[in-house]
């Protein structure tokens, strides 16, 4: 009997350490890190991706509890570069990639009813595809305790500590990306704003870190854009319904607010408007949006065309995500469209 407590105890002591070994070196980015984010906001720098990892859920409301915020935008990835202006703290960008009705619904049900918001809620087409997948961007306990004691994080995280020793005494450390600092690892190359925009590294120092370039469209859509128009049959009704219910709580709020398809450059527009594969959804989706939102009392910018931004084709870096200078005319046709609300 006391071999088997002796053992047990000895297993115990091996999990726990294993767990915290993988927790503080964090292999796969999916513990949050608050102090990370609170050391980038206490000496004004940004935080790079490597430690906001999958969790966007809890920065994004992490960003809204430190600004006295009063427009926020949400949405996909593709609403990420819209930024406050120089000086401005009530804006915040509370989109991440990976959202959907889902995740904007549990959002707004977490922020407080007051005081009063105008927001911006960007939205995919692609999200009324029952085919895309929703990634997780706020684990449960369970998961993360899974992941904690999983083989493959420690063996992960040991190989990781070996290439960057002074993770095991300093979780994070301070860099700088062209005039900009960064509380980040080993390769900030996509940092945070600590107003919830996102910065890619070749914005700010271009002779260090490449620019992408956009992939042209080959007509497999299994592969354009990560595969989220491939196999639209039909309008998601859903996930149409669980827009409704975060149009309704908004309403409930007396928040105003302004929906809108984030712009397209004029030849990704063209294969939406004219791929028989995709199509058809396409021009239901834009039909559809401004009577929903409008049934709600709220209005609908529409703006997928980037010419009505306006924005022009190389302000789309990959042709699919904005770059700042367009993101920050899209922000002015928001605002303009906001102030004509009751």
């Amino acid at each position: 009997m006391r071999r088997l407590l002796v053992f047990l105890g000895v297993s115990l002591v091996l999990l726990a350490t294993a767990a915290t070994f993988n927790w503080w070196v964090d292999p796969f980015a999916e513990v949050w890190k608050p102090g990370a984010v609170a050391e980038a906001r206490a000496d004004g720098c940004l935080v790079s991706q490597e430690l906001i990892g999958i969790r966007y859920y809890s920065f994004k409301l992490d960003v809204f509890a430190h600004r006295p915020t009063r427009t926020f935008v949400v949405g996909s990835s593709r609403v990420l570069e819209i930024a406050s202006h120089p000086g401005e703290r009530s804006f915040a960008n509370l989109g991440y990639p990976g959202a959907a009705p889902e995740t904007i619904l549990k959002l707004f049900r977490a922020l407080p009813a007051k005081p009063r918001q105008t927001v911006y809620v960007g939205v995919e087409a692609f999200w009324l595809n029952a085919r895309y997948a929703v990634p997780d961007t706020d684990p449960s306990t369970y998961h993360l305790a899974e992941y904690l004691l999983s083989r493959s994080a420690f063996t992960t995280a040991f190989k990781f500590a070996r290439q960057a020793h002074y993770i095991l005494y300093d979780r994070w450390r301070r860099d700088e990306v062209g005039p900009r600092c960064v509380i980040g690892r080993i390769y900030p190359s996509i940092s945070w704003r600590l107003d919830g925009s996102r910065v890619w590294s070749w914005e700010l120092d271009p002779q260090h870190y490449a620019k992408f370039r956009p992939s042209p469209f080959t007509g497999n859509l299994a592969t354009w854009r990560n595969g989220y128009f491939a196999d639209w049959r039909s309008l998601d009704e859903r996930r149409v319904h669980l827009l409704e219910q975060a149009l309704a709580v908004a309403r409930a709020r007396g928040w105003r607010v302004v929906g809108f398809a984030p712009p397209e450059p004029p030849h990704m527009l063209h294969v939406l408007d004219t791929d028989p594969r995709i199509a058809p959804r396409w021009h239901e989706f834009l039909a559809l949006m401004p009577r929903l939102f409008a049934r709600y009392g709220f209005a609908w910018a529409g703006l997928e065309d980037a010419r009505r931004v306006p924005c022009r084709s190389n302000e789309f870096p990959d042709a699919f995500h904005s770059d700042r200078a367009c993101s920050a005319r899209l922000r002015a046709r928001l605002d303009e469209a906001a102030r004509r609300l009751h």
